[in-house]
């Protein structure tokens, strides 16, 4: 099991003027808080995501070049702990820069003042620091039946309008330098080494998901998750990238990452496939190891998971999506294809309109298969698209993960909508916010305390083909 740590940006900011108030006036002066956090448990990933800060109160905490607290403010953070079910998060500032190890001070504090009490509320102590250039650590204090051992986390993620991760410098990846060199000379070691950390699921492998997938093998993504249960047909060849008639009747998943494995060019790559809806529990288990998440999907149900996830788990989500209208003569009048980054911070898919909670109702139901229950006049998104609009539509998604984190200071916001139209050659840009009611936004960061209602079973998907085809060798060897 590895272990991070996140932040929502806006969290972030809150603590960093707080723990780097004096280091920001050029003073050496550390400083500290408590918050809360709460878990987030994937497949092979325990995330803490810290919700609430409880900074100090007059009189709970000194600062005398380095920085201590009162009993008081670490038994009123335990109390409040226990009373909503959260674990207890210490944190503070160290006036160095990067990746912060611990003073002998530092642990003496956090494992024997901090770790027992905190103990009360039924989850580790998490403990992080944050370095004058505000780069967080993090490790948990758990307690194995003797001590408390450290248990430190591979990598701290800061999410909002940008993505911005910490790692630790023993999980820095190998970069194959050769084979990226042009991408290199684009953003820099740095940067590629940020990329390459990452765990990048796409859900949905078909027209669009298969261009997002070859664009983050080519540019070293190092570790990919690809979840998706449909076969390949006859009408997918003209979309779907690397496919031939040969891979009819395939998993998408299975030939897609038969190619992924060829094009990669990371030092060290995975990529792992699951045959399956990400409704089913071993694949939202596997959504939950992602750092970001890409989703090509049409139907409600799975967008609605996925956008609560970005927000109760705080993974942020790139949905897109292509519309094409034509004349009953089969005529194109018009397309247009958008995306949109869910996620702490930013506007939901919900609210966006692009689904609603009536139609996820209708689809789990049963009703969205059944011809008769909707109406002639109901207007209904249909399959149409070619490959061009979905290559344009795949790396517009890419571009947008990028834009997240390479974001520097001075540029601009980044929007949370693009939408294109073919007709008018127009692309326009949206920064928008949830309604101030939504739902979806207000279970940001419950973690494993909010389960999604419409979650199945995990379904064994097995290759027929290629029982088939064992099937027909046997029956060759009897007939010899």
């Amino acid at each position: 099991m590895r272990f991070e740590a996140t932040l929502s940006e806006a969290l972030a900011k809150k603590a960093e003027n707080h723990l780097l108030a004096q280091i920001r006036q050029g003073k050496y002066q550390e400083d500290l808080c408590f918050a809360l956090w709460r878990s987030s448990t994937g497949a092979s990933r325990t995330t803490g995501i810290v919700t609430e800060l409880v900074l100090p109160q007059q009189g709970e905490r000194n600062l005398h070049g380095n920085a201590s607290f009162e009993s008081h403010y670490l038994a009123r953070v335990v109390r409040k702990a226990c009373q909503t079910g959260a674990g207890v998060a210490f944190m503070h500032s160290h006036p160095s820069s990067g990746w912060q190890a611990m003073s002998d001070v530092d642990i003496v504090a956090e494992r024997d003042r901090i770790a027992p009490p905190a103990r009360a509320a039924g989850f580790p102590l998490l403990g992080l620091t944050v370095g004058s250039d505000g780069v967080w650590s993090a490790r948990f204090w758990s307690w194995n039946g003797q001590n408390f051992a450290r248990t430190f986390c591979d990598k701290v993620r800061v999410v909002g309008n940008k993505i911005q991760l910490s790692i630790h410098p023993n999980q820095t990846p190998a970069i194959r330098s050769n084979r990226l060199r042009r991408t290199l000379d684009t953003w820099g070691q740095e940067c590629q080494a940020v990329l390459a950390s990452l765990r990048i699921g796409i859900v949905g492998v078909g027209s669009v998901g298969a261009i997002i997938a070859e664009t983050l093998g080519r540019i070293g993504i190092t570790d990919i998750l690809l979840v998706d249960a449909d076969r390949i047909e006859e009408h997918n060849l003209d979309r779907l990238l690397h496919t031939t008639s040969g891979d009819i009747g395939h998993f998408k998943v299975d030939t897609i990452v038969n190619h992924l494995r060829r094009s990669a060019t990371a030092a060290s790559f995975h990529v792992d496939a699951k045959r399956a809806w990400i409704q089913e529990r071993d694949a939202y288990k596997a959504a939950l190891d992602c750092d970001i998440l890409f989703a090509a999907v049409d139907r409600p149900l799975p967008k609605d998971l996925l956008n609560n996830l970005a927000y109760v788990h705080c993974i942020p989500v790139v949905f897109g999506g292509i519309r094409v209208a034509t004349k009953p003569s089969g005529r194109l009048v018009d397309a247009n294809w958008s995306f949109v980054r869910a996620g702490p911070g930013l506007q939901c898919l919900r609210c966006d309109g692009q689904y609603t909670t009536a139609e996820v109702v209708i689809e789990r139901d049963g009703s969205l298969d059944n011809p008769t229950y909707i109406s002639p006049n109901t207007a209904t998104p249909g399959n149409e698209n070619v490959f061009p609009f979905a290559t344009n539509l795949g790396s517009l998604m890419v571009l947008e993960m990028l834009r997240a984190i390479l974001h520097e200071s001075w540029w601009h916001a980044v929007p949370t909508k693009l939408h294109y139209s073919y007709l008018a050659c127009r692309l326009t840009s949206q920064i928008n916010t949830c309604e101030p009611s939504c739902s979806v936004a207000a279970r940001m960061g419950q973690g494993d305390g909010w389960t999604y209602p419409f979650l199945d079973d995990p379904v064994v998907r097995r290759d027929k083909l290629r029982f088939r085809g064992w099937l027909s060798r046997i029956l060759k060897l009897f007939r010899k």
